[in-house]
Order: C-alpha cells, then structure tokens, then sequence
C-alpha cells in the first residue's frame, strides 16, 4: 500500500507538518528526506515552529520551502479541531492535492475526513527502508524512543514485522 501510494503521488513533493521533520533530525535522517521526497512544503506557522531552536539549520534545507496556504478561511475552521500548523499543512495539501505527513492522531482523523492521503513518521521510514535509504529501521526508532518519542509498541511490532526486521 505504501509504495503505491508513493508510485500513485509521485515522490516529487509532500505537505509535512513539524514532527517529521523534528524526528528525522534526532534520528539523524532528516538530509536523506530529499532521496525519498524533492520538496517537502511547509506552512509558516511550521517553519517557526521549526525555528525556535534551530532556525539556521531548517532553513538551510535546500529540499525544504515555505509556503502559505491561500485559503484562510479553511485554516481558522481547523484551528477550532487542530492546532495552527496542522490546520495549515492540512489546508496546503488540499491547495496542492499533496501527500500530508502528519503524526498526530486528531490531525490524522481530520485529514482523513478531509479526503486527504497522510503518511506518518513510520511510514517514511518504512519507505525509507523499501527504497534502499536505509538498511534498518530499528535503530532510528530506538534513537527516538531515546529522545523522548512517544511511539507505540504495537505500530513498532507492525511496522518491524512489514519490513523483515522482527
């Protein structure tokens, strides 16, 4: 399903919100995002996010951009649901019918109620995996455990079970 989704969409771009980008960096992965995705957009409200600690390093990027959604008014209605970077992210995937990268439970549900195709932090990294970026998932997974990543232990089990490494 993963890779047909990623055949299906092209890996050319996706709409990313902040924890992918957060997690690929404590993985030390986030400068091989570019193998699997030319462009990863972001809204504003992401891009500072981003910046709080470390705004030379994200905008450094070259396969990062910034862009702000147009349609405002969709963005305050899924303020009221979500937080301002998902609202946006969710709003300029709909603009660009683009992939979403999103982790967030509520945001996952909003996004899917919206029509949109969202893959999470797992699934790149599984695709990671399936396209020959990495050889292992395992240890990413356990590195952000270590820096604090909440991940479940059955998505690991699942997802270490797709991809051979149980």
């Amino acid at each position: 399903m993963l890779n047909t989704l990623l055949e299906k969409r092209g890996a050319s771009a996706a709409v990313s919100n902040t924890s992918l980008l957060i997690a690929l960096k404590h993985a030390e992965l986030l400068e091989k995002l570019n193998l699997l995705f030319q462009r990863i957009i972001v809204p504003p409200s992401v891009m500072r996010e981003l910046s709080v600690k470390e705004k030379e390093y994200f905008q450094g990027l070259s396969f990062l951009s910034v862009e702000e959604p147009r349609d405002r008014r969709l963005v305050l209605v899924l303020k009221t649901i979500v937080d301002e970077g998902e609202a946006e992210a969710m709003t300029l995937a709909l603009e660009k019918n683009s992939l979403l990268i999103i982790d967030d439970l509520k945001g996952r549900k909003a996004a899917r109620r919206l029509g949109l195709e969202i893959i999470g932090t797992l699934g790149v990294l599984k695709a990671m995996k399936l396209k020959g970026i990495v050889r292992e998932v395992k240890p990413f997974i356990e590195r952000l455990r270590e820096k604090g990543f909440y991940i479940s232990d059955d998505l690991v089990n699942k997802l270490l079970s797709d991809i051979g490494e149980a």
